[in-house]
């Protein structure tokens, strides 16, 4: 199938595929939506709830099947369940689901850690992320170059 331009095929993978957007955030710097007057629940509210990524952190904690797949294919074998925030073994229909990653590329740690989550399989931590050889680095960019992906991969930050 030829498209157009990118967008076409865009709409085309929207219409014949579920996907599920996953989050990539730092350590406690998880997006936080509030109303006015509300800054100080909302703040309490998020440090216990779980989004898609610290989930996938748990799941990989609990459930030795998981450590096979990258965060990236995790809808395809479990789906997240929003009312308990934790992610819960697919019955039937992930053939037809696409993990997708959203990042701002001028976020160098960010992008760094999606890196890292697109390569790693069975994290159970951000720390995790972040050892290499038992030594954990002090960033994802140090811990990228350590674990030396860097090598025969020509992406435009990772120089």
């Amino acid at each position: 199938m030829v498209f157009d331009n990118a967008e076409s095929h865009s709409e085309f993978i929207r219409k014949s595929r579920t996907v599920v957007r996953l989050a990539v955030h730092l350590p406690d710097q998880q997006t936080v939506v509030y109303e006015d007057g509300q800054e100080e629940q909302a703040v309490a509210r998020a440090a216990t709830k779980q989004t898609t990524l610290t989930a996938w952190f748990e799941l990989n904690k609990n459930d030795q099947e998981s450590h096979i797949y990258l965060y990236t294919d995790i809808p395809h074998y479990y789906t997240f369940n929003k009312s308990t925030m934790k992610w819960q073994k697919r019955q039937r229909g992930g053939e037809k689901v696409i993990g997708r990653i959203t990042f701002n590329i001028q976020d160098s740690e960010r992008y760094y850690l999606r890196l890292l989550l697109l390569r790693e399989v069975g994290a159970v931590s951000y720390v995790d992320l972040k050892t290499f050889d038992g030594i954990v680095c002090n960033t994802f960019q140090q811990a990228f170059k350590c674990k030396d992906y860097l090598r025969g991969i020509n992406i435009g930050m990772a120089q």
